[in-house]
């Protein structure tokens, strides 16, 4: 985006502000999104104008304004509210959706079609959607992305970084606010989204992850109408799942549907690791047989393996109600954070704690403990991956269907069982054996390492002209010193081969067997422990 573009769009940006009354902003930076009860700037009003400024600079402030509605770490809450008002809803784009398709895939629609409606059912800000009857009589849609819309939205970004930075310079408090790694996870979600070949990659995906589930029905998609700009999928006749009339008229119980609900979300999230992004009402359908139906695949959350894990070790931390694990394994997840006090931090949590200790399990409320832990983040300036505040959210989002469906969805009871099934996978002997071998493996690289490492500091040296002096008293003393530190390492490495070993062993039918596990294994378990006993009077003698 050339200069002359962004000054035209940055005027276009002050233009619409004070047309609100919001310069304001401008005026007040530092105290934008500075999430203060007494800061008078987010009164009803200020919360109004400000979405109607981001309404109207287009569709790339829209998902912005959408993004912040979900940060209740970052954002006040009159003003998230306000947010989720958001209207993605926009006047259509006049297409000629007959010739699009020539365009597109070079076919004569009337050769593929009975029947292609020319006015859209439904528009959005990056696309717009349209009815057609393929030939064998099947009813499909066509998500359409809307003309010029990835130009827009890149010179938007680059304008929007261009701010960011400008802000972050001007106003030391913003960089606590971790804006610029807000901005980044923005733009890369809104990149995905305008993909809808990515989209059509997720679907899927995710039709392969439940295609032994037979409560939920994955909407089918047609490759050879299908493209970047093009994506082709079956109608879906259903009903929106918070419409409780319906489902009663069908015979269904609305209190199994949202527990069924909340069982594929939980699934998507802890075996997965591939999870709706947006699970909301209009987002989620129910077929007249029962079967629960997810749309809109533009955005999803994905776990990466170390992300899975780091997040099932908080799960089982604050299951072992530990503060200050729970802590260390924030401050591994994290992607930034400037902790003053981790002391406070500790007790923060511990509040969490005593929240659910002096509460009944069916008095319990979710939403009250992901905003006691979304304050704990943003006191401490805590900025988590993208994808744990989705999780948050989706979870939210559930339990206000249950409530919508007046089901009575216990959320803890609901998760008990994966959190059983976790813990269980967690400390199974095949992990356990996989975790110290990727350990062993990790100290391996380490010594690999070392020799080629301390070569590079040594060229460092020689290269920078630097000069090292050492006065070594007693030669003989640290030679025994290396010797037994060598003999601790030997040691280490046995009592964790021979623990590995019996860990793998307690897995076969190897006889003969003593207790229901092979002799061999309470051999190796018992080498393992000889070993370890090693250790531990090297360390003490030499005490």
């Amino acid at each position: 985006m050339d200069s002359l573009k962004k000054l035209k769009r940055f005027s276009k940006i002050v233009s619409v502000l004070s047309k609100h009354g919001l310069d304001e902003i401008l005026s007040r930076g530092s105290d934008f999104l500075h999430n203060e009860p007494t800061n008078e700037i987010f009164n009803a009003n200020f919360n109004q104008r400000f979405r109607l400024v981001l309404e109207e600079l287009g569709p790339t402030y829209i998902k912005f304004g959408q993004l912040l509605s979900n940060r209740k770490d970052l954002v006040p809450e009159a003003l998230i509210d306000e947010l989720k008002k958001l209207q993605d809803n926009v006047p259509p784009e006049e297409i000629d959706i007959k010739q699009k398709i020539r365009d597109e895939f070079g076919i004569n629609p009337d050769e593929h079609f009975l029947t292609i409606d020319e006015l859209p059912f439904a528009a959005a800000s990056i696309s717009q959607v349209y009815r057609a009857t393929l030939l064998n009589g099947e009813e499909v849609i066509f998500k359409v992305k809307r003309s010029n819309i990835q130009k827009i939205i890149e010179s938007d970004l680059a304008l929007i970084r261009d701010i960011i930075h400008f802000l972050e310079k001007k106003y030391e408090k913003l960089q606590k606010l971790f804006i610029s790694e807000i901005e980044k996870s923005f733009e890369n979600s809104i990149i995905k989204e305008l993909s809808l070949t990515n989209e059509l990659q997720n679907i899927e995906r995710f039709r392969k992850n439940f295609e032994s589930n037979k409560d939920v029905y994955v909407p089918k998609t047609y490759a050879d109408y299908s493209n970047n700009n093009f994506l082709c999928m079956e109608f879906i006749d259903g009903y929106k799942v918070n419409d409780v009339e319906k489902l009663h008229e069908l015979g269904l119980d609305p209190k199994k549907i949202v527990q069924k609900g909340f069982d594929i979300y939980l699934k998507q999230l802890i075996e997965d690791g591939f999870f709706h992004a947006d699970p909301h009402p209009g987002n989620i359908f129910i077929k007249k047989n029962g079967q629960i139906v997810f749309i809109d695949f533009g955005s999803m959350g994905i776990l990466a393996i170390n992300e899975k894990e780091a997040l099932e070790n908080v799960v089982i931390d604050f299951g072992l109600k530990n503060p200050k694990r729970i802590v260390r394994s924030l401050k591994k997840m994290a992607i930034k954070h400037y902790i003053d006090n981790e002391k406070q931090l500790e007790r923060d949590i511990a509040d969490i704690f005593d929240y659910l200790e002096y509460n009944t399990v069916d008095t319990i409320e979710v939403q009250i403990i992901i905003k006691k832990f979304n304050h704990i983040l943003h006191n401490n300036h805590v900025l988590l991956p993208e994808y744990v505040y989705i999780l948050m959210r989706g979870i939210a989002l559930i339990e206000g269907i249950g409530q919508q469906l007046h089901a009575d969805l216990n959320v803890q009871r609901s998760m008990r069982p994966y959190a059983v099934k976790l813990a269980r996978q967690k400390f199974h002997p095949k992990h356990l054996s996989k975790k110290a071998i990727d350990n062993l493996k990790d100290v391996q690289d380490l010594i690999n390492d070392l020799p080629e490492d301390t070569l590079k500091l040594i060229e460092k040296i020689n290269h920078d002209n630097l000069s090292m002096n050492f006065k070594i008293n007693e030669i003989d003393h640290i030679e025994k010193l290396m010797k037994d530190s060598i003999n601790k390492i030997v040691l280490a490495i046995l009592t964790l081969t021979f623990g590995i070993g019996a860990s793998m062993l307690a897995n076969t039918t190897i006889r003969p067997m003593i207790f229901d596990m092979p002799l061999l294994s309470w051999i190796g378990y018992l080498l393992s422990v000889f070993t370890a006993g090693c250790i531990i009077i090297l360390v003490f003698r030499k005490k």
